[in-house]
């Protein structure tokens, strides 16, 4: 009886060591795996530091012959930069090769600051970025600004926007500081997105307080408490028109849009942006719109990364004009935008 016995356990047993070396192999191969994201997660979080950010050294060199005789203007590799008038008035700005050694730096700055803006989001702009230097701007030393310039045409019988150029324009006193040019630098880069103006702002001061810690908007405490909603009971960030408007919500705008687009990189990983703006890349959708992506087609993107549906988080946040889209859904908009593109051009 002892002896009948004995098979049924040695054949157990011979199933069950197998598993078990499986599931060893499987438990390694997830802790090497978590290892892995682990050292990335503290690379990325050792980044969100102003000197490992900004002042490493560029990977393009300077070269001093492509600044004019004058040291009005210089060139590197992904900037031109160059001094209104207002500027040269000013004791610091007056001699050449005051200008010269300020030209010099500024563009090795711009540079490094590039290349990590090129590390976070995977992508950079085709264009060279134009940047003047003025004492004021616009008649204010507060504001600074950039300027995607955008030109249309038809391509394959589509109508297709493209970028003609990048204009960032800094009052000296904002260009000196590291956290405005973070902030400036990654319009510039995402702007080529045509991306709703909450989500540029929001993003924008995320990269600005979390990684070149120069942010002067702090987070809300709660999206759903904090929130201000319009008389028609919509979120006031789908109003929000950006730096031209002067309006007593600016400021909670700012907060309110980085809290939301720190929530969602919160909860979905460093890499979470990185992956969208690579989607949207990938279709190239973004080029057919005529105006800027409507929040439901950036949820679809949002969505599609996440592997959830992210529409129910934001109608909770009452963007009630959102909607869940399929990419047919979006590909039918834009032929529909084509559409009457067309005929206004007949």
């Amino acid at each position: 009886m002892k002896l009948k016995n004995r098979r049924p356990l040695i054949s157990i047993f011979g199933c069950v060591i197998p598993m078990l070396l499986v599931a060893a192999f499987v438990f390694n191969g997830c802790t090497a795996l978590e290892e892995a994201r682990q050292r990335r997660e503290k690379r990325l979080l050792e980044e969100r530091n102003a000197s490992s950010l900004m002042l490493k050294t560029p990977k393009s060199e300077i070269d001093p012959d492509n600044i004019t005789e004058d040291a009005l203007f210089g060139e590197s590799d992904h900037y031109t930069i160059k001094f209104a008038e207002d500027l040269l008035q000013l004791p610091a700005f007056d001699e050449v090769a005051e200008r010269k050694e300020f030209i010099l730096s500024a563009l090795g700055y711009m540079e490094s600051l590039y290349d990590a803006m090129h590390e976070h989001f995977g992508f950079h702009p085709e264009h060279k970025i134009h940047v003047t230097l003025h004492d004021a701007y616009r008649g204010s030393r507060l504001g600074a600004f950039t300027t995607t310039q955008y030109r249309s045409g038809i391509q394959n019988g589509r109508y297709v926007k493209f970028i003609g150029g990048i204009q960032m324009d800094f009052p000296m006193q904002m260009y000196e500081k590291h956290g405005v040019r973070a902030h400036e630098l990654t319009h510039a880069f995402t702007n080529i997105y045509y991306i709703p103006v909450w989500f540029s702002e929001g993003i924008a001061v995320l990269i600005q307080s979390e990684y070149a810690q120069g942010g002067l908007h702090s987070k809300f405490d709660s999206l759903k408490a904090d929130v201000q909603i319009d008389i028609n009971g919509e979120n006031e960030l789908e109003n929000w028109v950006g730096h031209t408007e002067n309006s007593p919500l600016t400021q909670w705008r700012y907060r309110y849009a980085y809290t939301l687009v720190a929530e969602l990189w919160e909860r979905y990983g460093n890499d979470f942006y990185i992956k969208v703006f690579e989607l949207m890349e990938a279709d190239g959708l973004h080029q057919q719109l005529e105006s800027l992506m409507p929040t439901s087609i950036l949820v679809y993107y949002f969505s599609q990364v996440a592997g959830e549906d992210l529409v129910p988080f934001f109608r909770k946040l009452h963007f009630i004009k959102v909607r869940r889209l399929t990419k047919s859904d979006i590909v039918k908009y834009i032929e529909t935008l084509n559409a009457q593109i067309q005929r206004r051009r007949e």
